[in-house]
């Protein structure tokens, strides 16, 4: 049984857009490996996109699934939203580039099973961006987007690497996702939910599979906090979600806990009629007026003829 997590389901499946091959076709991403401790290889990809002497760079993290960030048409995409800056991919532990699962969630590795949670990638990104402080090409500014499951990797990452700006794009980053998963899903899967739990508490470490994750996946991310995570963030920090896409009001009440904190570092953009895909009731995708907007209200932040505001908890 796979079940659709309305919080962290892959955003591979929305519709691709052939605008930004056909600005720059000629474009190939180095692609590249390091080793993690335990000997095996995180394989990532760098996109200069311009040919600059020094840039900012733009880590793209990918929903949920083993389907590599390299065949993911809305990381192409996402690109484009700082055409300047060099983007980075990084694949999960256990998948490698350019292979096509028959199911992206069913049909993984066993070694994806095996060792893929929300803290690997967020030690995998960091080992990733030590590599490129040492590049001598990276100016400095460092902006952090993630897509569902990716948007929990990039809320827990960004306390330990001093982003520039984050995006948190299709992600509800609430206090417990225990509570948000079964607020999520349809009432059966809710009334099952605690008792799958004390199973995965007493094989926290299992490759055994639930709702097309492992036991050790779901181990990792059940209490985690991500606001907690994002209230110790001093750059600005925006939201991006449907007002359709599951729990909606767990992402309102991120922005009232940034309020009673006294925080002004937050933007909430909470798409009116849009799902987790940005796909209107009729079905119809509004991605790339969504990314284009992302785009300007990055370009404010991050680039260096423009001053560096921040924003007190605006929605729109």
């Amino acid at each position: 049984m796979r079940i659709d997590l309305l919080v962290f389901s892959s955003v591979a499946a929305m519709s691709c857009s052939c605008r930004s091959a056909a600005i720059r076709p000629w474009v190939i991403p180095e692609e590249q490996t390091v080793r993690r401790p335990d000997g095996s290889e995180i394989y990532w990809s760098l996109d200069r996109q311009r040919a600059l002497p020094t840039q900012g760079v733009l880590v793209l993290a990918q929903g949920s699934g083993c389907a590599p960030a390299t065949e993911n048409p809305n990381i192409a995409r996402a690109k484009a939203l700082l055409p300047d800056f060099a983007v980075v991919t990084v694949e999960k532990y256990g998948v490698l580039p350019h292979e096509q699962p028959k199911d992206p969630y069913l049909g993984c590795s066993r070694t994806f099973y095996a060792h893929h949670t929300v803290s690997q990638r967020v030690a995998d990104y960091k080992a990733i961006l030590k590599h490129l402080r040492a590049s001598g090409s990276w100016d400095g500014r460092l902006v952090l987007f993630g897509g569902s499951e990716g948007g929990a990797a990039m809320a827990l990452l960004a306390p330990e690497v001093d982003p520039s700006a984050v995006v948190i794009f299709s992600t509800t980053p609430g206090r417990s996702f225990r509570q948000t998963f079964k607020m999520s899903v349809p009432p059966q899967v809710a009334a099952e939910a605690d008792a799958e739990f004390q199973r995965i508490e007493a094989e926290p470490l299992s490759a055994r599979l639930w709702g097309g994750n492992s036991y050790r996946w779901w181990a990792d991310i059940l209490d985690r906090d991500l606001t907690a995570a994002l209230l110790t963030v001093r750059a600005p920090i925006l939201l991006v979600y449907g007002e359709r896409d599951g729990p909606v009001q767990v992402t309102r009440v991120v922005r009232d806990d940034f309020v009673r904190a006294g925080h002004c570092n937050l933007t909430c953009f909470e798409m009116a009629g849009l799902d987790h895909e940005m796909r209107d009731v009729s079905g119809v995708s509004h991605l790339d007026e969504v990314l284009e907007r992302i785009s300007a209200w990055l370009s404010v932040r991050v680039m260096p003829s423009f001053a560096n505001p921040v924003m007190c908890s605006s929605t729109g």
